[in-house]
C-alpha cells in the first residue's frame, strides 16, 4: 500500500483551509498537495477507507479517462506514527483555476450560480459540463460508489480544451452502504429532504445531481426539481427543453424513481443538436474578492 509518515514530508505553503482540514503543497513536489486533517476530526478518521480508497485509484475510470483526468483522488496515505494523518493527491492547476483580481482559486461550481458580477460560460458549455458531471457520477455509481456531499464546493470547472469537471474532495466517496473516511456530511441547501441524516445512496446522489443540473442550467441557487425550474433555453438549445423538464419532473418524485445519471448524460449530449456549432471561447473572470475554495478528497469498496 502507499503510504508515507509526516514526518518525511517537506511541507511548503498552505493553500487552502477546509472545514475538516488543511491543503498544504510540499516543497519538492509542485505537483502534489497534502490533506491534513484537523485534530477534532482525527479520532473520527477510519483509516482502512482512505487506505482502500488509495487502493483502488487505478481501477476508476470513466468513459476511457483515468481517475487524475475528472478527480483529485487521494493516491498516498500519510501517516503519523500508527495514525491516519491524512493523504496525498494530485494539485488541482490550470484550467480549473478562476482569476479573482490579482489572484487565482479553484473555478468552483457554486460560480455558475448566483454568479453576480463574474462573466461564466453560456448555455452551451453549462450543458455540457453538466453532462460531464452526470458521466463522472455514472461511472461512480456503475462501480458501486456514492458521491454523497454534492456541493458548489467541492466540483470544479472548466471550458478549456473543452467543457469538464474535476472532483474535489474525494474522500467522501464512499461504497454505497458502507462506512466512509469520514461521517458524510451534507452542504446546506443541497441535501436531499428524503434522507436528510442518513448515510448517502446512489438515490440521493441522483436527487443531488438533479438538483444542480437545475441551478447550473438556470443560474439560480434557489431551483430545484420540485419547484418547476425554468429550462426555456434560446436558440438550438431548445431542443433540450422537453427532455429535461420530464427528467426534473421525474427527480422531483419519490426516492427509487428518480433518473440515473446515465439518463441525464444522454438528454445533456448535446453533439448531436449542436453539430458543426463551435462552444464559445471561454470568458475572462472578473474580480470579485478572494474565494473560499477548500477541501479536497475521500473512499471506496472495500476488500474483504
Amino acid at each position: 500500500m502507499n503510504e508515507i509518515q509526516l514526518s518525511d514530508l517537506s511541507l511548503g505553503r498552505h493553500i487552502a483551509e477546509g472545514s475538516q482540514g488543511r491543503i498544504i503543497e510540499l516543497a519538492d513536489h509542485p505537483g502534489t498537495v497534502a490533506k491534513l486533517y484537523r485534530t477534532r476530526e482525527l479520532g473520527l478518521v477510519d483509516g482502512r477507507a482512505l487506505a482502500e480508497l488509495v487502493r483502488i485509484r487505478g481501477l476508476v475510470e470513466s468513459e476511457g479517462l483515468q481517475v487524475d483526468h475528472f478527480a483529485a483522488w487521494p493516491h498516498t496515505v500519510v501517516l503519523d506514527g500508527l495514525r491516519t494523518a491524512g493523504f496525498l493527491m494530485q494539485r488541482v492547476h490550470e484550467p480549473f483555476l478562476a482569476g479573482f483580481g490579482p489572484a487565482t482559486a479553484l473555478a468552483e461550481l457554486g460560480l455558475l450560480v448566483d454568479t453576480g458580477d463574474v462573466r461564466s460560460p453560456g448555455i452551451y458549455e453549462r450543458v455540457l459540463l453538466m453532462r460531464a458531471l452526470a458521466a463522472v457520477m455514472d461511472a461512480l455509481h456503475r462501480q458501486g460508489l456514492v458521491l454523497g456531499d454534492l456541493s458548489p464546493r467541492n466540483i470544479a470547472w472548466s471550458v478549456t480544451p473543452v467543457p469538464r469537471v474535476m472532483l474535489l474532495d474525494c474522500d467522501g466517496i464512499r461504497p454505497a452502504g458502507e462506512d466512509g473516511v469520514l461521517p458524510p456530511a451534507d452542504t446546506r441547501g443541497w441535501e436531499d429532504p428524503t434522507n436528510l441524516g442518513m448515510p448517502p445512496t446512489a438515490d440521493s446522489d441522483r436527487f443531488k445531481l438533479a438538483l444542480t443540473i437545475a441551478r447550473v442550467l438556470t443560474g439560480d441557487r434557489n431551483a430545484a426539481p420540485a419547484l418547476r425550474p425554468d429550462l426555456t433555453f434560446a436558440g438550438e438549445a431548445g431542443i433540450l427543453v422537453g427532455p429535461l423538464t420530464r427528467l426534473m419532473d421525474q427527480a422531483a418524485g419519490p426516492p427509487g424513481l428518480r433518473p440515473t445519471a446515465s439518463q441525464w448524460a444522454t438528454v445533456l449530449d448535446v453533439r448531436s443538436p449542436w453539430a458543426g456549432t463551435a462552444p464559445p471561447a471561454p470568458p475572462a473572470m472578473r474580480s470579485r474578492g478572494p474565494s473560499p475554495s477548500g477541501e479536497i478528497l475521500r473512499p471506496f469498496r472495500r476488500s474483504r
